[in-house]
């Protein structure tokens, strides 16, 4: 008589004792390991070549940079002038009426100190926060969503 495939397989699977059946989770699960892990590791080499090959490329354009500055010092030297660089692109500022000038000189210093030193952020604008809600308002919302 034929039987199935599934048929079969019910028969083998019928026929394995406990021992069988727990070698076979075994070799289903450690399998399952090392493909997870083997493509972990291939991941890890993969983002560790391209952080290589980006910071070259960094590397290689600072170089180029400090080439030019000393290239365009020397030249300022020979000729005896003074090259006096300018931003590429500064935006006017604008701020709202009513804020002193201490407190736009505040933002200004905790916005350049929360970038790196080498990076050059813009403010394009100062504006007093609106007012929101009342603190009615607020006693209301805190009281609605208080845990219990």
């Amino acid at each position: 008589m034929l039987q199935t495939s599934a048929g079969a397989l019910m028969g083998v699977a019928a026929e394995m004792n406990l021992y069988d059946k727990s070698i076979s989770a075994a070799k289903v699960i450690l399998t399952g390991f090392v493909v997870v892990f083997s493509m972990l590791f291939l991941l890890i080499i993969v983002i560790k070549v391209y952080s290589t090959a980006i910071a070259g490329f960094q590397r290689a354009a600072d170089k180029r940079s400090k080439k030019k500055d000393r290239v365009m010092e020397r030249v300022s030297a020979e000729r005896g002038a003074h090259i006096i660089k300018k931003p590429a692109y500064v935006t006017p500022l604008s701020v709202e009426e009513g804020i002193p000038d201490e407190v736009v000189a505040v933002i200004a210093a905790a916005v350049a100190a929360s970038f790196p030193s080498g990076s050059k952020p813009a403010i394009k604008s100062i504006k007093k926060a609106g007012g929101g809600r009342s603190a009615w308002a607020n006693a209301g919302v805190l009281d609605n969503t208080r845990p219990f």
